[in-house]
């Protein structure tokens, strides 16, 4: 019995040595290393609000490098001597890229990072599509419950995989893609659109932005776990808006929508902002914020407390299907951004 009193003394001691509340904290996986944004500073940036919150215990995997030299700059037209000297530069250029990835496929087959120890993935991935072990247990994963949140160019991704065009609904896709995904602002519904429902018809008809430009949110389920206590309107910091994404709107659940104003290049229709979807067991969330690229010197479409807030409280119910964390102070209003470093949020209800 003494013995017994020990042990039971013993485990008690040693739960209350661990750091509080480390055995509550979800485990995220980012995925990143290719992208044609800067993935680097979008991983920073995602990985110190999700840490911010005190929610969330973080771990990377990066992709391997890919080749990293530049392709040669495409001459004037009408210049017949640049262009002999620029088609022999990638004939060149084209014969590097090959001797490279043979020589690191190697390292690209071994990049197998292990979803089944983390409760969540972030996607911040852009880049060569996967190979099939890897594809099948990420399908796996999130099949049997894991979650998933896509970030900005994420869903550019894997236009092929069936699978991945399933979880996200609709992406940036070609004018041929599926169909292309609207709001319907009375309803806040996603809606399947034929070309000639286009307001704006002279830009094509595959996904696209304007330049980037400060723009509203619309809430679309304020009774979302998510969304709750969010206002019905809000600021974004400037960001890309995408339009034109293309998929299938069947089981697309829209919780915010932007509208595409055609003074910044838009569709002056609703899209899609912040959407989540059922895979099986698992839930996905994706969003179209988050832009940043390796020449932008302003971190504002990260930084906005609005677009943190989103992010974590969508990996937090894509783990576990409810929300405990509070809508932060310094939340944007509809008249006025709010910009501050994931460091200085105040997360504390």
């Amino acid at each position: 019995m003494k013995s017994l009193l020990k042990l039971g003394l013993f485990s008690l001691l040693a739960l209350l040595t661990l750091p509080l509340g480390a055995a509550d904290k979800i485990r995220v996986l980012i995925l990143d290393g290719r992208n044609n944004h800067d993935w680097i500073r979008t991983t920073a940036s995602t990985k110190a609000t999700l840490e911010a919150t005190g929610r969330f215990v973080v771990t990377v995997a990066t992709a391997p490098a890919g080749f990293a030299k530049p392709k040669p700059a495409r001459p004037k037209p009408g210049d017949a001597a640049a262009k002999k000297a620029f088609d022999a530069a990638m004939k060149e250029w084209n014969a590097e890229e090959a001797a490279f990835v043979q020589a690191h496929a190697a390292e690209w087959e071994q990049w197998a990072p292990k979803f089944a120890d983390h409760q969540v993935i972030v996607n911040n991935y852009n880049g060569p599509e996967w190979g099939t072990a890897m594809k099948d247990s990420f399908t796996e994963f999130v099949m049997n419950g894991g979650g998933l949140v896509n970030v900005h160019a994420a869903n550019n991704a894997f236009t092929g995989w069936d699978n991945f065009n399933e979880m996200i609904c609709c992406g940036w896709r070609g004018a041929t893609f599926g169909k292309r995904i609207a709001v319907d602002d009375k309803t806040g519904q996603a809606v399947a659109l034929v070309d000639a429902e286009e307001k704006i018809q002279d830009k094509g008809f595959g996904s696209g932005h304007g330049p980037k430009h400060v723009f509203s949110l619309k809430t679309r389920d304020a009774a979302h776990p998510i969304m709750q206590g969010l206002p019905a309107e809000w600021l974004h910091a400037t960001d890309e808006l995408y339009h034109r994404m293309r998929g299938s709107a069947d089981h697309m659940h829209v919780l915010s929508s932007s509208f595409s104003k055609p003074e910044f290049g838009g569709t002056d229709m609703h899209e899609p902002m912040v959407w989540y979807a059922p895979f099986n067991k698992g839930r996905v969330v994706t969003t179209s914020m988050g832009h940043i690229m390796s020449a932008d010197t302003s971190h504002d479409a990260l930084h906005c407390v609005g677009f943190q807030t989103i992010l974590a409280r969508s990996t937090e119910w894509a783990a576990t299907g409810k929300v405990t964390l509070p809508v932060p102070e310094g939340f944007p209003t509809l008249e006025k951004t709010s910009v501050i470093e994931p460091s200085k949020v105040n997360w504390k209800k």
